[in-house]
């Protein structure tokens, strides 16, 4: 679940958020209020949320102060919403990195998409993270397999198979290669290499291969000069939309919404 807390002085518009927005409906939960800036500062640090909507206007602390306060102890959205219809309000919420702005008495839809664009951009996140891990798992688990190198005489030959398949997967996946290329150039069979990479390394050879293509690109794609097309031939395929389809299915976004979001996230 995506953890929301509701910072805000009015209790009627709090209790009201909490009540009559369907949090479910965006897998979202409520898991803390607060009526004032300080309250929600001690609130927010404690339970670390995914989303805050806090009131501009508030006792003790205002809602700008609350989040500049924030700013380097959370990575968290930020809606802002406010009786005020004050341009430097909203000024200094977007230098903040706050995702939207709304003004009271909030507009039903509109908060509505506002709080599905924001559950999205978490989403996206989250997966990218997810599989940044699994791809830091993979490269631990190559440079294990690397280092083996280094055993003595008395090392199971065929982890050593495996090993050397995962170096020359990293000199050539560039390439359009496939385990027929890599079985010849250790000169054993295609389905041995098969089972033995499925044995020591727990993923198929495809799969690996994939994945590890994917880790290159999407170190790639952090350089904002470089054009998707250009990414997709670097590492391996001729077909720029087959990379789309496949780095979407494996990142849950394509690779210019991954390029994107990069640049989002540098701007803010």
């Amino acid at each position: 679940m995506i953890g929301i807390v509701i910072v805000e002085d009015e209790a009627y518009i709090r209790k009201g958020m909490v009540l009559t927005t369907p949090w479910e409906e965006f897998g979202c939960e409520v898991i803390g209020e607060a009526k004032d800036g300080i309250e929600g500062y001690n609130l927010i640090k404690k339970l670390k949320p995914d989303i805050v909507i806090t009131d501009v206007s508030m006792p003790v602390m205002d809602g700008i102060e609350m989040i500049k306060k924030l700013e380097d102890e959370l990575d968290a959205e930020f809606i802002i919403i406010s009786g005020f219809n004050d341009f430097n309000y909203a000024q200094q919420a977007i230098k903040l990195g706050v995702k939207d702005y709304l003004l009271k008495p909030i507009d039903d839809v509109d908060f509505y998409f506002t709080l599905k664009k924001i559950v999205k951009v978490i989403e996206e996140r989250r997966e990218q993270i997810k599989q940044l891990d699994r791809q830091v798992l993979i490269e631990e688990g190559k440079t294990l397999l690397l280092n083996e190198e280094n055993y003595d005489n008395n090392y199971d030959g065929r982890k050593r198979y495996v090993t050397k398949a995962v170096k020359w997967i990293e000199e050539h996946y560039h390439e359009g290669i496939a385990i027929g290329d890599v079985a010849e150039a250790l000169d054993i069979s295609e389905s041995y290499l098969s089972r033995l990479f499925k044995k020591y390394t727990d993923y198929t050879f495809v799969e690996f291969l994939t994945d590890y293509r994917l880790k290159m690109a999407i170190e790639l794609l952090r350089d904002h000069t470089i054009k998707v097309y250009e990414v997709s031939e670097k590492v391996g395929y001729n077909d720029p939309k087959y990379f789309s389809i496949l780095f979407k299915k494996k990142m849950g976004v394509t690779p210019m919404e991954f390029k994107n979001n990069l640049s989002d996230e540098t701007r803010a």
